[in-house]
């Protein structure tokens, strides 16, 4: 495993604990505006029937098994997880998100404390907030004011932490909001720019979002560096207190850093890794065959 803790003090990594919230959203409701269409697939934009729509419904459930099975080996506490569904309700959200960050408060003893929120739902274009299918949606000024809103946090000795993973489309839209905020100890992974789509592929491997699948794989393989070469999506990240690591050779064009609580490397695709060019030589070949075999996407430009 290429990661590593982000402190070495034993005493001090005994007293890190990270407590994860996993939020899916809707996968189909008319009556929102929200189309079957708008879910994140790559070359799969035709109309489907109502038995796709509930073998939808199975896949994220089966996605969201191993994004919690994730997190649990990376040795978080999963708090609550509510997968990808038929319909979704911005209230419930947002309350469980509430009830989520009322979890820091004086008990804590010390502990220093990475609070996670995972979303997996709509992302409205134009401005990346969260969409549902009742009720309206969730800004980047609500989560805000629901940390800002925690029992500990006006505190002196306030050192918990924020990480926001938002797989979902236009999420890159949160970072400049975020930066003008200027929150302590807040590490935000965008799935993609604040315009572009966030993909799912249906290829058979587990789970879809191409953004969970570089976490899982450089957890679960020896693989130093993910090789992202989807083209039309660029993760970006915003984390202002560790420092950025670039890669090389054939992970050229991505930057990355270890956030707090992990063991995490946010990453941004600055540009992609593509076969033309690359390609000259049998010993990147058969590196690119290696590593495919962990699913990485390669498009030929």
């Amino acid at each position: 495993m290429p990661w590593k803790p982000v402190y070495k003090n034993k005493k001090e990594l005994k007293n890190e604990r990270t407590i994860v919230l996993l939020l899916g959203g809707s996968i189909y409701d008319d009556s929102a505006g929200v189309r079957i269409t708008n879910r994140r697939r790559r070359g799969d934009e035709h109309s489907r029937k109502k038995q796709d729509v509930h073998l939808e419904e199975h896949l994220w459930q089966r996605d969201f098994h191993a994004i919690t099975r994730f997190f649990e080996q990376t040795n978080a506490s999963v708090w609550r997880c509510v997968p990808t569904r038929l319909y979704s309700s911005r209230n419930e959200a947002y309350d469980l998100i509430n009830e989520f960050f009322q979890l820091d408060n004086d008990n804590n003893k010390g502990e220093r404390r990475t609070f996670l929120i995972y979303w997996c739902g709509h992302g409205l274009d134009n401005s990346g907030n969260w969409g549902f299918s009742y009720g309206g949606e969730i800004t980047c000024q609500d989560i805000i004011n629901a940390w800002r809103s925690r029992p500990i946090a006006d505190n002196y000795d306030d050192i918990s932490s924020l990480t926001i993973i938002a797989d979902t489309c236009y999420s890159g839209g949160w970072i400049d909001e975020l930066k003008q905020q200027n929150i302590p100890r807040l590490a935000y992974q965008a799935a993609s720019r604040a315009n572009e789509p966030a993909y799912v592929v249906d290829d058979g491997n587990i789970p879809r979002s191409l953004l969970m699948r570089k976490f899982i794989i450089e957890q679960n393989y020896p693989i130093e560096w993910y090789i992202w070469t989807c083209a039309d999506q660029h993760p970006v990240y915003l984390c202002d207190y560790a420092e950025i690591e670039d890669g090389q050779d054939l992970n050229d064009g991505q930057r990355r850093t270890l956030v707090r609580g992990g063991p995490y490397y946010f990453f941004t695709v600055d540009r992609h890794w593509t076969t033309n060019g690359k390609m000259s030589n049998k010993e990147l070949k058969n590196e690119l065959n290696k590593l495919s075999k962990y699913g990485v996407f390669i498009d030929n430009l």
